[in-house]
């Protein structure tokens, strides 16, 4: 355990090349008679191509982004740890939370400092936005909310200073405050994060629609601002009066908009896990989303005789990730829909019966297709990676080190001590969290933002003794 004036030097030096410019693009699901197609909005070099799925009604699924460029810097760590606490003035609590960050090993501080450096790099002072992808300069909501944990998990951690965090939040707030939106109605899929403009394709008319689930991220996130830094709550109040949070909703559950070929489509956005984490964020402003928590379109499947939900239509991608941000930021809900027991007993066998260790979740990757769903089930076939037009992953992503680290400080037992370790080991080498492992054992470094968000939320997590870092939780 890390004392109060512990000083940990590290150097990290290895050379640099470059290793790949990587593409944006992101899955439409649409209600049309058109085939479903993969829409690679803001990429670059990569040609659209047919998906083979039958074409049935089809709906919007989430964004994918992902380049890779390697990272070489000598830092010394500077890490402080020591008993404080956060006085919670948010409109919805007045709690008081004791953080104790002497619980946080000196392996999982350098974790941190490793992670932090990733927003040390990324950052464009103009906008206060971090880049998606080491390299990439363009973002989503759900990586504008993975900025804002990061952000705040530093300062909770003391890796940066309230007058550091304070700064970037207004940053960021201010962007998010002056930004075009798509059609004067909601935030575009994608933005540069140099400029706070939309980007991708169809940017000359401020972008090409919107990503429900995405805004739903960053409405959980904006949230728990108000309710860590009181001050910001005017700032966040005339960003989301901005917003027409009612076009994002239908038959009260989400729905996404995409506009190509001059015709723009909008559809039901969201599988089992992500619609009902996303949901919530609609909640907290103050939208009625019951019909994205009844378990229709859904089936009880057995994958290695542990039954799971999963969901029924298209393209339905099912990984780890929705769970373990819902424990980690909403907190634990025991709703019919929440799976992460099951899915952590399953992770769990499948180590105990192999001895790898496999942790399926999303994440860019540093090949073609520069994005994979590592889904758990998807259409009859447990453990199958795709791309987001669903076509397989050849030696795809098993360990994702953002979600295993998660899983970490969610759980206590000796396959949790296994997964942190794993992460602590499959970062030794690398400057800041490289995102994962492939089957044949190789480095995923696509260094990205959600990533090494995680790594730090997590830990700021494990500080609040296992609570959550909205107060208090939505349960459905």
């Amino acid at each position: 355990m890390l004392s109060h004036k512990t000083q940990l030097t590290i150097c990290r030096t290895y050379a640099t090349s470059l290793l790949f410019v990587m593409s944006f693009f992101a899955y439409s699901n649409e209600e049309s008679k058109e085939p479903e197609q993969p829409s690679f909005y803001g990429g670059r070099s990569v040609s659209q191509q047919n998906n083979q799925q039958p074409p049935e009604k089809i709906t919007f699924q989430r964004r994918a982004i992902a380049p890779a460029i390697p990272i070489d810097d000598n830092t010394q760590l500077n890490i402080r740890s020591n008993l404080l606490q956060h006085n919670l003035n948010a409109s919805t609590v007045n709690t008081k939370i004791v953080l104790s960050l002497d619980n946080i090993s000196r392996q999982e501080w350098l974790l941190a400092k490793k992670a932090s450096y990733y927003f040390e790099r990324n950052e464009n002072k103009q906008t206060g936005l971090t880049d998606s992808v080491q390299g990439y300069h363009h973002t989503t909501m759900w990586d504008i909310a993975s900025d804002i944990g990061a952000t705040l998990a530093l300062e909770a951690l003391e890796l940066i200073t309230t007058v550091q965090a304070d700064a970037k939040l207004n940053r960021i707030l201010t962007t998010l405050t002056t930004m075009p939106l798509y059609n004067d109605q909601l935030p575009n899929r994608e933005y540069s994060t140099e400029t706070g403009l939309p980007s991708g394709k169809q940017n000359n008319r401020n972008g090409n629609g919107w990503s429900a689930l995405d805004i739903g991220r960053l409405l959980i996130w904006l949230e728990i601002t108000i309710q860590q830094k009181p001050h910001f709550q005017k700032q966040v109040n005339i960003i989301t009066k901005r917003w027409l949070l009612s076009r994002a909703v239908h038959e009260k559950t989400l729905y996404g908009t995409r506009y190509q070929k001059n015709a723009e489509f909008y559809r039901q956005e969201g599988r089992l896990g992500y619609l009902q984490y996303a949901a919530q964020g609609y909640q907290l402003a103050g939208l009625d989303m019951t019909n994205s928590f009844i378990r229709d379109h859904t089936a009880i499947v057995n994958v290695d005789n542990i039954p799971l939900y999963i969901d029924t239509r298209n393209v339905p991608f099912f990984t780890t990730d929705p769970y373990v941000l819902q424990a980690i930021e909403l907190g634990e809900n025991t709703a019919w829909w929440n799976q992460l027991e099951s899915i952590y007993q399953l992770h769990k066998q499948q180590y105990n019966q192999s001895d790898k260790l496999w942790i399926f979740a999303e994440d860019a990757i540093n090949k073609s297709p520069w994005f994979s769903y590592n889904n758990i089930y998807f259409y009859g076939k447990s453990w199958l990676s795709t791309s987001s037009g669903g076509k397989t992953i050849e030696n795809p992503q098993v360990f994702s080190n953002k979600i295993a680290f998660g899983l970490s400080v969610i759980f206590e037992d000796a396959f949790s001590d296994a997964l942190r370790q794993a992460v602590i080991e499959n970062s030794r080498s690398s400057r800041v969290i490289p995102t994962g492992i492939y089957k044949n054992n190789a480095p995923n470094t696509s260094y990205n933002i959600n990533t090494n968000s995680l790594i730090l939320v997590s830990l700021w997590y494990k500080s609040r003794g296992n609570k959550a870092i909205l107060t208090p939780t939505t349960t459905n």
